[in-house]
């Protein structure tokens, strides 16, 4: 009972796909894409459409944390999305989450002016309301 078996082999500490003399110095987690344009106007409106009607609409964490704060619920934000809204200003790109950001004007529920910033992800047919106001 006190005998240990013969075949016993020790797990890696530093992971099981790394050998010896094959550490590279490439980050694996840094993208080489170039940057995607980013949408014009009619084609955000579009994207949004989409997006609103066959796709889904989430709240980043500080948009969530403040919804009490500013009064804007996620109906707000659906009614302006599918409504009348403008394009204030021109989209900005963000380096740490590789997408653009697009702020939206327009108005909630009850006619009160309306401001979103939200990213549009193509890929996960999604979009993200990063802030409202």
């Amino acid at each position: 009972m006190g005998q240990k078996p013969d075949r016993i082999m020790p797990f890696p500490k530093k992971g099981v796909a790394q050998f010896p003399g094959s550490k590279s110095k490439i980050d694996i987690n840094a993208s080489s894409a170039q940057r995607p344009e980013a949408l014009s106007e009619d084609n955000l409106r579009v994207r949004v459409q989409q997006i609103v009607l066959y796709g889904t609409v989430q709240e980043s964490w500080h948009s969530k944390k403040d919804r009490s704060y500013r009064n804007v619920s996620m109906d707000d934000i659906q009614h302006m999305l599918r409504s009348e809204w403008k394009l204030a200003g021109k989209p900005k790109w963000s380096d740490e989450h590789r997408n653009w950001t697009y702020k939206l004007e327009g108005e909630d529920l009850d006619d009160d002016e309306l401001t979103l910033i939200i990213a549009v992800k193509d890929e996960q047919l999604q979009i993200l309301v990063i802030t409202k106001y």
